[in-house]
């Protein structure tokens, strides 16, 4: 009896060790892992350039782009009626050195596009429609960003650079790009809205994305009827970091204020999956000196049976 007591503290023991040596890797992992990431620097998504082909161009056997000032992108829907507004206010814009890309990121519109939607949760993150960003950079939500749109233009300036040599010749897109690592055309067409007597003149229908170092793109499908234009954009892939450039954000707030949206270059931590398996393992062995006293026991009454 006394040979089976000291087995089975022998086994409590055990397990506890193996308990308290499975919870300070765990602890070892986790914490140094955080604290080293947090010293890292995040490196969020860019826009470098921007170079816009008519389709008038695109009729010709060799096209080149022009470079715009500003690239604005705008996330509406045909069933939103504050939408109607905000674009009243785009159509007034007169500024010559704008391109104004919209996107229908609403799976219910007629006119969704699954890559508008890409863009508009996992790059930019945003949240509410209508939404304008300014340039990669800018963002305006709120009732009033139709209006403020022309002087958040006239205090932004941008220096796109990055691309050169471009050219489409017979479907197949061409450039040198001396930083970035994605190039992204879109193709934006004027569509009728599916339920008021008016069109989308530049809404994005399709896009493609290459690398940039690639140098060369086959557009065909792109350019194909094409009446509009395709806007060709020089990015860092990831996502991007936004500031409110609104004077009355929608709910008071700035959403992507002190959001750290970024990647985090580096060792992130444990993934919640390895957590979970780390934490599985701390309560198997937890288990085990039960599971050796029962089994024990077990034994031990059908000894005495015997």
């Amino acid at each position: 009896m006394n040979t089976f007591l000291h087995q089975s503290t022998v086994a409590r023991n055990h397990g506890r060790l193996l308990s308290i040596l499975i919870v300070v890797l765990f602890v070892a992992i986790s914490f140094p892992s955080t604290a080293h990431a947090s010293t890292d620097e995040p490196v969020f998504a860019a826009t470098y350039d921007v170079i816009i082909f008519d389709s008038s161009c695109l009729n010709s056997t060799s096209c080149a782009g022009e470079r715009v000032e500003h690239f604005v992108e705008y996330y509406g829907a045909d069933w939103c009626e504050p939408c109607v507004f905000i674009e009243q206010e785009i159509g007034a814009l007169n500024r010559t050195d704008t391109f104004v890309m919209q996107h229908h990121p609403s799976v219910v519109d007629a006119s969704f596009l699954s890559a508008s939607k890409l863009r508009f949760d996992n790059e930019y993150r945003l949240l509410f429609l209508p939404s304008l960003v300014i340039n990669g950079e800018g963002l305006l939500t709120g009732s009033s960003q139709g209006l403020e749109l022309s002087n958040v233009l006239s205090e932004r300036s941008t220096s796109y650079e990055g691309f050169s040599n471009v050219e489409i010749n017979n479907g197949s897109l061409t450039w040198n790009a001396s930083q970035g690592d994605r190039v992204s055309v879109w193709r934006t067409e004027s569509i009728e809205h599916a339920n008021r007597n008016r069109t989308h003149p530049t809404l994005a229908t399709d896009m493609m994305q290459f690398n940039a170092s690639d140098g060369s793109g086959n557009v065909s499908k792109l350019i194909e009827d094409l009446n509009g234009s395709l806007v060709m954009v020089l990015e860092h892939s990831g996502v991007y970091k936004l500031v409110s450039d609104s004077s009355n954000p929608i709910g008071g707030f700035d959403f992507n204020e002190n959001d750290d949206t970024g990647i985090q270059i580096g060792n992130q931590g444990i993934s919640p999956g390895q957590k979970a398996t780390l934490w599985t393992m701390v309560l198997t062995v937890t288990l085990v000196p039960a599971i050796y006293m029962r089994w024990k026991l077990s034994k031990h009454a059908i000894h005495e049976e015997e």
